[in-house]
């Protein structure tokens, strides 16, 4: 799907930035293959915003869970610097 993304990026002229957003760890869902092999033939700088690479899936606590989420969801939110 790259040259669809780079496509549609390209509508957006002032955009300055482009994130990934996942609930999933760094090290699972669709981000490491899109690191690998998506985002390198894009030309578009991507940044991640996920919960910290683990080897599990889940964080173990609804108090830990939410902490993450909304800390996720504030990266995801933030405004674009430069």
């Amino acid at each position: 799907p790259a040259a669809e993304i780079a496509a549609e990026i390209a509508r957006y002229p002032g955009l300055k930035a482009v994130r990934w957003v996942q609930d999933e760890p760094a090290n699972m869902g669709p981000w490491p293959h899109y690191q690998l092999n998506v985002w390198p033939e894009v030309g578009h700088p991507v940044e991640r915003v996920s919960r910290p690479a683990s080897a599990s899936p889940s964080v173990g606590t609804l108090r830990r869970h939410s902490e993450e989420q909304g800390g996720l969801l504030a990266q995801a939110f933030a405004p674009a610097q430069g």
